[in-house]
Parts: C-alpha cells; sequence; structure tokens
C-alpha cells in the first residue's frame, strides 16, 4: 500500500530522517515508536504530503505520492495530527462531516450520503451521543473521538496518527488502543500511528516501527520488540518483561 524508499528529510542543519526506508501493507495497525526527536512526527508528515522528501521516494499504491492529485490523495490517506484544531464553538456532527470535503463538488454542499458517512464514523468510535455537543464544551477523550470520526468519515485507505493517545488518561488510553484494532478490523484500512506509551502501542499492533536518531532502527512484532534487552538498547531504560497471555508487557525497574 504505502512505500518508503530510502527517503531523508532535514530542517536547515538538522537531519530529522536518514535513508528510511519501510513498506505498510493492507488492513495492518502499526506503531511507530522511538524516543523523542528519532523522526516519528517527521516520517508521518512525509507520508501525509505536509513536507516532501529531500531524497529518496514515497509511493502510495504503486504511484508516487507527489504524482497523486491533492484531493483524489486527499480520498484515501488522511492524517491527524498530534494537536488538531482547537477547541471552538462548533458541533462535533459539522466537525465530523468536514472530512467529507474531498467528495463535495466545488461550490456543492454536501449530500445526504456525507451526513450519513458522518454519523455512521461518530458511531464507530462510540461518540453518537456527542453529535449534537460543541467542541469547547468536551472534554479533552471526547475531542480526540470527534476527530477521529472525521479522519473515518473520508473512508481513507490509511490513517495516519501523531500520539492519539496523548493528554488522555489510562482508562481512555485503553479504549483507544482497542479502538484503532477495531477501525482496522472494521473498515479494512491501515492505521500507522505515533506512540510514547509502549504498552498500549504493542497491545493490539501488528507491528512496531522503532526509530533512532531519524532512521529505522527495527520493525518487528510487538512481542520481538517489548524485551528488556530492545528496551535497554532502542530506550535507554531497564525494564522487566512480562508474559500475560499473548502479549508482552513492559514494567520499568525501580
Amino acid at each position: 500500500m504505502l512505500q518508503a524508499s530510502n527517503i531523508s528529510y532535514a530542517y536547515g542543519d538538522n537531519a530529522a530522517l536518514r535513508d528510511v526506508s519501510v513498506t505498510l501493507g493492507e488492513r495492518q495497525l502499526v506503531a511507530l515508536t522511538g524516543p523523542n526527536g528519532s523522526g516519528k512526527s517527521s516520517l508521518l508528515k512525509l507520508a501525509a504530503r505536509v513536507h516532501v522528501p529531500q531524497r529518496g521516494e514515497i509511493a502510495f499504491e504503486g504511484k508516487a505520492i507527489g504524482e497523486w492529485p491533492a484531493k483524489e490523495y486527499a480520498k484515501r490517506v488522511s492524517y491527524l495530527p498530534q494537536d488538531p484544531d482547537p477547541a471552538f464553538p462548533m458541533r462535533a456532527i459539522d466537525v465530523v462531516v468536514s472530512g467529507r470535503a474531498p467528495f463535495v463538488p466545488r461550490f456543492a454542499w454536501e449530500s445526504s450520503e456525507d451526513w450519513d458517512e458522518a454519523e455512521r464514523s461518530l458511531a464507530i468510535v462510540d461518540a453518537s451521543h456527542l453529535a449534537d455537543r460543541y467542541l469547547d464544551e468536551m472534554s479533552g477523550g471526547e475531542r480526540k473521538r470527534v476527530f477521529l470520526a472525521r479522519v473515518l468519515a473520508g473512508t481513507p485507505r490509511l490513517i495516519l496518527l501523531d500520539e492519539p493517545f496523548s493528554a488522555l488518561d489510562v482508562s481512555h488510553v485503553q479504549q483507544f488502543s482497542a479502538l484503532l484494532r477495531q477501525i482496522v478490523d472494521r473498515t479494512g484500512c491501515s492505521v500507522l500511528f505515533a506512540s510514547h506509551d509502549l504498552n498500549w502501542a504493542a497491545a493490539y499492533s501488528d507491528r512496531m516501527l522503532v526509530m533512532q536518531d531519524g532512521t529505522l532502527a527495527l520493525d518487528a512484532k510487538p512481542g520481538d520488540v517489548m524485551r528488556a534487552e530492545v528496551m535497554r538498547e532502542f530506550f535507554g531504560f531497564e525494564v522487566e518483561s512480562v508474559s500475560i497471555g499473548e502479549r508482552q508487557w513492559v514494567v520499568p525497574r525501580v
């Protein structure tokens, strides 16, 4: 689906990505992890066409992403930044239907099908009860669900999420992590999301990508990442690795 080949990018003299190659397949939930400044957000922004690689190429469905017309790419790939639009007095359903913009003809209004898709997307993220609520009346976790519903309303093939668990309490992190798995299974899309919460990033993912100093240091199954030696080498802290059922969890040593 998405293939990055030897991509590099720098902000001035500061290299953000160096010779990164990675492929994302169909119906995958992939966690993007790594220390601060390792290149996670930069990789997402390049895939979302916010930035353009200075070297290398990114292709989507076999075609370089720069060759896709903007509207056609937006129909297939949706990106939710770490800090989306701030809270403002707008109803949730109106925010969500704005995700249908790539499908609305110029100088036209949203169709009944667009509103139906918005309602369906709110239902997928268990936020139908928020439809008529205003963003500035919601908690941070509720707003995150609304913005995710806006992404889903565009029925994308690929969803890119930057730190979707940030500013959520523990129970909401657990719910949101499971929700990403449900989205992949129910819609058939793929999701690539960046996270610092290693345990919940690993809990439902098919793969974990570990970034370090702008390079892709490891691409493996969660069980192969959530090990004491991996945490020590790539994240710089000591842990105990615990197996519960089919999952591996890490507990920091104190």
